[in-house]
């Protein structure tokens, strides 16, 4: 028909093994609730933007892996705070740069760490120079010049020897 068709009823029942529907566009209006169960995949094509608002909670859930994929940027905003929880580990492949940007401050907390490159960690370098201050200290203080005796201040290069062997071995136990 070139009119308007409109249904009315208590109740609409429709059962079909197919069903095709065309439209120049489409407006649906639900006032309660609404549930739609798909036995297969559920596929959705938006050939334009893809829009999902809530004015309440929104919650998109898989059983089994679950996938995002965009060909241009991913912008995430969230007004309060964001939480993240993973059951195993987790991987980060990023191709250029990676700023993160703390306003009040940042913890990264781990049994053991490694920050630098593949090869060079900053936190072994740092582990290294403890042991050599350590070292120094202790030479320094045991050194003499010709028959003389040790240096008067032998105990200070002594007692910052054990200090530099305490914060070597407090960093190493949580460097990788």
């Amino acid at each position: 028909t070139d009119g308007k068709i409109r249904d009315h009823s208590l109740e609409r029942e429709v059962e079909t093994l197919g069903n095709s529907e065309k439209y120049q566009s489409h407006v649906q209006a639900v006032e309660n609730h609404s549930t739609e169960e798909v036995g297969g995949i559920k596929r959705i094509n938006a050939l334009g933007a893809l829009k999902l608002n809530s004015a309440g909670t929104a919650t998109l859930a898989a059983v089994d892996d679950m996938h995002q994929a965009t060909g241009r940027d991913l912008n995430l905003v969230v007004g309060k705070k964001h939480n993240a929880a993973v059951g195993s580990d987790m991987f980060e492949k990023i191709a250029g740069l990676r700023k993160s940007v703390a306003g009040a401050s940042q913890r990264l907390v781990a049994p053991k760490n490694h920050v630098g490159s593949e090869n060079v960690n900053i936190f072994k370098i740092l582990c290294d120079t403890l042991d050599l201050v350590q070292q120094m200290a202790s030479e320094i203080a045991a050194h003499q010049h010709g028959p003389t005796p040790v240096p008067t201040t032998a105990a200070a290069f002594t007692a910052d020897a054990a200090k530099a062997a305490l914060l070597s071995a407090e960093l190493g136990s949580v460097t990788l």
